[in-house]
């Protein structure tokens, strides 16, 4: 039997348009922010450990202001909640261009965070679609949000290269205005019945869905235990590789930001394109064979980094790097994969509640990486490798020894 799915009309389909284009402008801007701020970090007379600090304070803030942002949009509506939050992160990110010291740019990078509207953008896209429709909807924004952060790969180094660093800042903000106003003139609550009308009912749904009854029940299962410190695992590194690798080629080999960008795109290519053959093999192979695959992956090309004489050679450290990516493509997508089938094992009504811990705890381990790959890096330039490559194996015997072997 086939539903019926409901055409969306004009005006939504306009809205649509415009709140996809602020999930990539603001993921645009991030990756911008990136390649620029090692050079600004250290015309401020920076170091590394106060470089971890800004991406890392950045990043806790959101995922504190996450669920609180979403929760008052829920309440008082979208529209009027989520320009608070786009006023608040367009403050902060040009206070961020005029800061004058390294304490400054940590506080206005804070206040930037605090502006958490993503999660609002997030719930317009579920308001837009059916619920039969929701995969479609959020397979749009992760397709927005990794277009906009490649973009900004590619343009970043030319902006802080030919502008100056600080126009890193200038420019996400300007992005981030001019959504804004499209945002102001295409979000129009009262004009749209179907987005009114379904954010008390979604708040009921997550209300019930999440809360710490479910949470327990989950975590009786050894098998969701597990899971869930894969899944920091993968959250971890996926929170501190990039930025950390861009200080290494820009700080450690020289590499201006232009080519930065060259080498990075290529990598990022690169994992996209195994997370997205990880994807298509998951379901045949099962997650557990994959995630074991990619964590091997990344053991075994880590072993160079022990040794000097190879790993302080650019082009062997970018393949290396490259390869490394690889393993952590195939590892992503099968450890989301596994959460899910575990959950489905457990009771499917659970799904709200296992994914929304699990990305909350993940959050805030993403967070935590770029401060600590930062201050370790301090001690020596390649020990945050040391210690991905520890995690990885730690991983591997966790899912090779615990996680049951059907899955």
């Amino acid at each position: 039997m086939t539903s019926f799915v409901k055409p969306l009309s004009k005006q939504v389909k306009i809205l649509l348009f415009v709140v996809l284009m602020a999930v990539a402008f603001r993921s645009l801007g991030i990756s911008i922010v990136d390649m620029g701020l090692p050079s600004y970090v250290l015309s401020l007379a920076g170091s590394l450990t106060s470089y971890g600090i800004i991406i890392g304070i950045f990043s806790i803030t959101q995922s504190i202001f996450q669920f609180p942002y979403a929760f008052a949009s829920d309440r008082f509506g979208r529209r009027k909640i989520v320009f608070i939050g786009i006023a608040i992160y367009i403050i902060g990110t040009f206070l961020c261009f005029f800061a004058q010291d390294i304490f400054q740019l940590i506080i206005y990078r804070a206040i930037q965070g605090i502006g958490a509207f993503t999660s609002i953008l997030q719930a317009i896209i579920g308001d837009v679609f059916e619920k039969d429709q929701h995969g479609k909807g959020m397979g749009y924004y992760s397709l927005a949000m990794n277009i906009g952060y490649f973009g900004g790969i590619f343009i970043g180094g030319y902006i802080s290269s030919y502008l100056g660093f600080r126009h890193i800042f200038s420019i996400s903000g300007i992005l981030i205005t001019i959504i804004a106003i499209f945002l102001l003139i295409a979000l129009k609550e009262k004009d749209n019945p179907n987005i009114m009308n379904s954010n008390y009912s979604n708040y009921k749904e997550q209300k019930i869905s999440f809360n710490f009854r479910n949470i327990k029940i989950l975590f009786e299962n050894n098998q969701f235990k597990f899971c869930v410190m894969l899944n920091c695992v993968r959250w971890f590194l996926f929170g501190g590789i990039v930025v950390y690798l861009i200080w290494v080629l820009q700080v450690q080999f020289l590499i201006n930001e232009i080519q930065t960008s060259y080498i990075l795109i290529v990598i990022v290519a690169l994992y996209v394109l195994f997370v997205f053959y990880s994807s298509r093999v998951i379901d045949k192979q099962g997650p557990r064979k994959i995630m074991i695959i990619g964590q091997s992956i990344v053991v075994i090309f880590g072993i160079p980094f022990f040794i000097d004489i190879l790993i302080y050679n650019l082009t062997i450290f970018v393949v290396l790097c490259a390869i490394i990516g690889i393993g952590i493509a195939l590892f992503d997508p099968a450890g989301n994969a596994l959460l899910l089938e575990v959950i489905e094992d457990i009771n499917p009504k659970l799904k709200g509640s296992g994914i929304g811990f699990n990305n909350a705890i993940g959050f805030f381990f993403g967070a935590l990486a770029p401060m600590i790959f930062s201050f370790i890096g301090e001690i020596h330039i390649m020990a945050p490798f040391y210690l991905i490559i520890a995690l990885m194996a730690l991983s591997a015997i966790i899912t090779y020894n615990y996680v049951d072997r059907h899955y």
